[in-house]
């Protein structure tokens, strides 16, 4: 691992942080678009963050790491204005801010993107970016539209982004939502005429490599205009765009260094404490499957999305399948669970023939499905842990009478929660306050309690640090080697090769090729890609 150049406190060997904080003041604060000093944030139970302090230069992309739990979010919340810290402060272009509301923080330029888009999918690309601020276009009590289109349109021509002002949010595609979302934030800080710094919340997490190749590069391209942080799990992605990196570890910052300073080995050894090896996709627990068919596909096809689409998962196997976003890929793991349905072909699982569209009988027969987007389908944020859990199990948790015995749920739930790892205070935990990796074990305990035999993922480590897509795949050898045939769709096409026995690839909504992944023979990625394009 390379030698970091800034620890924690960002003060060089010798030097005190208010010794460095002053030297800034005096010197370099002028060139700094955001100065962090020694920020403290403390939860029930929980340091957030403890004494970070560190820069954003003007006109650079930082990379800001860290696994989930590390102080990410909080560091975030604090620079937007949501979250005030308990202790430490925040400069400015030079000037010290003491935000206490999101619109405060707006007023000095700073602008927030999140993974989870929030655009009005009913309203257009103009009426989205000046959403709250409709007044500057106001005359004599009445909005003049003209004037607010053209103004949309001079900051997406700003930005070289080729989407019409007057689009509906809800017919774009997500990578074309999410270019919207950082024209927004331009718009945001034009409004009050200052340089803006854009945070950058996973931004790539649901995006395609076509779509977020054309991200990174526009963020590059549009550091003449801003400066920005930019956070992701990813950190392939975060090489590629970052300038700097700072990385965070139990709400301490471990290093800031430059980008070249520093391999994605080192970084990963660096975040998670341990080395990124061959064994992160665990393929030395690689099984041979049984000769058991347990799901089997014939002929499925789905207008507009897959056609005449055949293919068997085995007991204990694990079979990936890519393909470039719109192939038809998560529309048939949707289909063939019987979340949406099958308009021809058959579904046989477990030997019994599935309806389309009959999830209720595919759970029965003891398949299951972990949904790509685990907010909106895999929990319920605002219940708790053991509600999320127990929903799938209440036939089985009935006492004598009708009533759920919640001692015997009580019981199941702590049981898996020491079984996974989940780290969580109790069942009373709130789902949506855990960290994305242990709301996806929550999602896998509730199936695995359950009983299941056949599993699809979609996109299982989307927005999951590393450590805790590293469990993930150990759960999943664990399963394997319980028998479970797992059909697996992901972009990533590393964790696709080093799970799978097969690769499935489709383009177009067809089966383009079929790869073997063995143990000692996996697949290059240019091989795969030759299917996809």
């Amino acid at each position: 691992m390379a030698k970091t150049g800034l620890t924690s406190g960002d003060a060089p060997t010798g030097a005190a942080p208010e010794d460095v904080a002053s030297e800034r003041t005096s010197s370099g604060s002028r060139h700094l678009a955001l100065d962090a000093r020694r920020l403290s944030k403390a939860y029930p139970g929980v340091q957030a963050l403890d004494d970070v302090s560190f820069t954003l230069e003007r006109g650079e992309v930082l990379g800001l790491v860290g696994e989930n739990g590390a102080g990410k979010s909080t560091f975030l919340s604090i620079v937007n204005g949501s979250v005030r810290p308990d202790a430490g402060t925040l400069w400015i272009e030079g000037e010290e801010a003491r935000f206490g509301k999101p619109a405060e923080s707006a007023q000095r330029g700073i602008a927030t993107v999140y993974q989870e888009q929030g655009l009005v999918p009913t309203l257009n690309v103009t009426e989205n970016m000046f959403l709250g601020r409709e007044s500057r276009f106001e005359s004599g009590g009445f909005l003049r539209s003209r004037p607010m289109v053209a103004a949309a349109q001079a900051i997406l021509d700003q930005l070289e982004i080729e989407i019409s002002p007057t689009a509906l949010v809800a017919r774009l595609t997500f990578g074309e939502r999410q270019l919207v979302e950082i024209a927004k934030a331009f718009a945001l800080t034009a409004a009050f005429d200052v340089r803006p710094i854009i945070l950058l919340d996973e931004p790539t997490s649901a995006l395609s490599e076509r779509e977020t190749e054309r991200l990174l590069a526009n963020v590059r391209q549009w550091r003449d205009r801003a400066s920005f942080i930019f956070v992701s799990h990813r950190l392939a992605h975060v090489f590629v765009v970052s300038d700097r990196i700072a990385a965070l570890k139990d709400g301490r910052l471990i290093a800031q260094l430059g980008a070249d300073e520093i391999d994605e080995p080192g970084l990963h050894e660096l975040i998670v404490g341990r080395k990124r090896d061959v064994e992160y996709y665990k393929e030395a627990r690689q099984r041979t499957p049984a000769p058991e068919v347990m799901l089997s596909v014939r002929d499925a096809s789905k207008r507009g999305a897959f056609s005449d689409v055949s293919f068997d998962v085995r007991s204990g196997e694990i079979v990936g399948i890519a393909g470039v976003a719109g192939c038809g890929k998560e529309a048939l793991a949707r289909a063939v669970i019987g979340v949406e349905r099958l308009e021809e072909g058959q579904v046989v699982l477990c030997g019994s023939n599935i309806p389309s569209s009959a999830l209720a009988q595919a759970i029965r027969r003891g398949a299951a499905y972990i949904p790509a987007d685990r907010h909106r389908e895999g929990i319920i944020g605002d219940h708790t842990i053991l509600w999320n859990m127990t929903l799938p199990l209440l036939d089985q948790l009935r006492g004598r009478g009708p009533l759920i015995s919640e001692r015997a749920s009580r019981l199941l739930v702590r049981e898996w929660i020491d079984k996974l790892n989940i780290k969580v205070r109790g069942p009373e935990a709130i789902a949506k306050t855990l960290s994305g990796g242990n709301q996806q074990k929550v999602i896998f305990a509730k199936w695995l309690a359950k009983g299941v035999k056949v599993l699809v993922l979609d996109d299982p480590g989307r927005g999951l640090d590393v450590g805790a897509k590293e469990a993930i795949y150990a759960l999943l050898r664990d399963l394997a080697d319980e028998g479970v045939a797992i059909l697996l769709v992901s972009d990533n096409l590393p964790e696709l090769i080093g799970l799978s026995n097969r690769i499935m690839v489709m383009r177009g909504g067809q089966v383009t090729g079929e790869l073997a992944a063995d143990l000692d023979a996996k697949p290059t990625e240019s091989e795969v890609v030759q299917y996809m394009v």
